[in-house]
This record gives structure tokens, sequence and C-alpha cells, in this order.
């Protein structure tokens, strides 16, 4: 592993030990024939202050790294619980997300499996990091990889889903040397949507009725 990639990963480590960094990866497959790849990197804007460092500068470290060159990059700034928060948001070019993941279809089912080779990103390194990567699991640091399908997700063989949303904890993942992997299943239930729009269309019909019946009371 490259020494920049090195010094990235001590540098992204002792933000992360403040307590004060969130980073989630989204891959948003709710749309299945426009999926998006995304990265949320933020940080309490005092804690940077603290390190004498800015984001622009880890904006810059960031796309150097080959695996991110082609993605687009903007800045970002919200405030959450009266502190303020500034970071970057990477955005995958079509052509990656295509490349680490495969969408299959059969019927009312799909069956997502995501992919990612060691040759693009190599976690091995981490591994000399297992002491520091538990203290921030049981820290407030988040870093995590939440999974949009179309659908009612009904397995994944990592990480925990409710509804149409599976979340993996990027900790655990790194602690526990787990293959970049993951196997995903969802189902539309047709069934449900069908009495969700009888339902609308009875209900309608019952206002109807009920309006119409307040103006006969009142001709009479």
């Amino acid at each position: 592993m490259h020494k920049f990639t090195k010094i990235l990963i001590l540098c992204f480590l002792s933000f992360f030990l403040t307590g004060c960094v969130e980073c989630t990866l989204l891959l948003d497959y709710s749309k299945t024939t426009s999926p998006k790849l995304e990265t949320e990197f933020c940080i309490e804007e005092d804690t940077l202050k603290k390190y004498n460092m800015n984001i622009k500068e880890i904006k810059k470290q960031i796309t150097s790294y080959d695996l991110f060159k082609q993605w687009e990059i903007h800045g970002l700034n919200k405030t959450q619980k009266n502190q303020k928060y500034v970071g970057f948001q990477l955005i995958a070019p079509s052509s990656f997300t295509k490349e680490i993941t495969t969408l299959k279809k059969k019927k009312n089912q799909y069956d997502l499996t995501i992919s990612i080779d060691p040759s693009l990103l190599d976690i091995s390194e981490l591994n000399h990091y297992k002491s520091t990567l538990k203290l921030l699991d049981s820290s407030d640091a988040l870093c995590q990889m939440k999974v949009i399908m179309p659908g009612t997700i009904t397995y994944s063989n990592y990480g925990k889903y409710l509804n149409n949303t599976l979340t993996i904890n990027l900790f655990d993942v790194f602690i526990n040397q787990v293959d970049l992997s993951f196997h995903v299943i969802s189902k539309k239930n047709h069934q449900q949507l069908y009495l969700y729009f009888i339902t609308l269309f009875l209900l309608g019909c019952l206002i109807i009725y009920l309006i119409f019946f307040k103006i006969r009371q009142k001709k009479s």
C-alpha cells in the first residue's frame, strides 16, 4: 500500500477518535436503471480548527488518490445539535458503480451483489489498527455503509436491514477483515400496492358520498 494511503488512514483515524466525525457510504438502487454511489464525510468545524487544518486540504489529499480522481466532489455544510459540521460529498462515476455491483431481477425479486476487488480498495493495512478500530466502534464516531433497494429487503449476508435499507457498520467490517463482497435480496410486493390503491379508492368514494349526503341534508 502506498505511503500516501497509510498517512491518509492515520489522518482519518485521528479525526474519528475525536468522536466528531461522520462518514457514510450510500449506494442507492431504488431506481434500478440509474443507481447512485456517494460518500459523505463530515467533521465538526471546531475540531478542524483545533488540528489547524481545513477541509480543502483534506479534499485535495482525497482526490489525489487514483481511486477518487474521476469522482465528483462537493463541499458540505450542516448544523446538528447546535454544532457546525463541514465536509464533502464524493459522487462515483456510473462506470465505477456498475463495475462493483450486479443487479439481477426475476419477477418481483431483486438480487444485488456488491464486490470490490482488493486492487481497487485494499483494507488489509487496517489490520494493524485493530485496537484503534475497536475503540472507535464503541465511541460516538460513525462510519457506515447504507444500501437502498427497490422493494423490501428479505436477506443480506452482512449488516442489519429494515424495510428497503441495509446498514453495514464499516468499523466492524475493518476489524474482522471481512471481504468487501455483499449480497442483498429484496422483493416488491405488488399485492400490497394493489391493496393500497384499493383503500385509497374506497376512501375517496366515501368522502364523495359524505359530501353529497351533507348537500342533500341542507337542501331538505
